[in-house]
């Protein structure tokens, strides 16, 4: 795989999104994406909206249109200035060294994103949750620029010929909160921008998950919202 300093911007793509039943990600064909059913907007989203106009609600029923418009604006940019921080870590400290205060640090170079108070739960509009091998939501695909977070997640699985396990989003930390830089869909698994914790090394790393090597926890995936 890539590096992650070595992303590079991805266009805008044209996705789908089929109606239908939540499924298990052991369900997705060769090749499918991270998408599920829609519902009807309740209001039409307007990508043209500019930094004096008020906040949208995230709550706020959006369409998969919305939601693609949504990524165009702001997703992008997240990524860009997740990937200069990351750059930046190798030579000087970036955020807090908590998990939020690196996105934080992320969305201070993101003009246009809102901002939320919390550690990550109320951080745009939701668009995925699962919880153990069951996923509960997926109205849109997990794009670059996304913020993932993870709450008292156990996974485990092979890596190759190897098994592996990973614990995550535990203890005192709270929630590992982190920002999508890629994603791999026949796999089921994201690459993560976020803050390290370990001692004497970078303070942002990029980590890989398999997410339907999830055994217990919680995983919430959202796009960002913008004034």
């Amino acid at each position: 795989m890539t590096s992650s300093a070595q992303w590079e911007l991805p266009s805008i793509p044209q996705a789908t999104y089929e109606s239908g039943d939540e499924a298990d990600l052991a369900s997705f064909s060769e090749d499918s994406t991270f998408h599920g059913s829609t519902s009807t907007p309740t209001r039409k989203f307007d990508s043209r909206s500019t930094p004096g106009q008020i906040a949208r609600p995230v709550d706020q029923e959006l369409s998969a249109d919305d939601l693609m418009a949504l990524w165009g604006k702001i997703g992008v940019q997240v990524v860009e200035s997740a990937t200069g921080l990351f750059e930046k870590s190798k030579r000087s400290l970036v955020g807090d060294g908590s998990y939020a205060g690196f996105v934080k640090a992320v969305f201070s170079q993101v003009p246009d994103v809102q901002r939320v108070p919390g550690e990550g739960e109320d951080w745009g509009y939701l668009i995925y949750v699962q919880s153990a091998s069951s996923v509960q939501r997926r109205i849109a695909d997990i794009l670059p620029g996304d913020v993932i977070a993870f709450w008292d997640a156990k996974l485990k699985g092979h890596k190759g010929l190897q098994t592996y396990s990973q614990t995550v989003g535990t203890g005192e930390n709270g929630p590992l909160v982190g920002v999508v830089s890629e994603v791999e869909s026949k796999k089921c698994k994201v690459r993560v921008w976020q803050a390290n914790q370990h001692v004497g090394q970078q303070t942002v790393e990029n980590v890989s998950y398999r997410l339907e090597d999830l055994k217990s926890g919680v995983v919430k995936v959202r796009h960002l919202l913008f004034f």
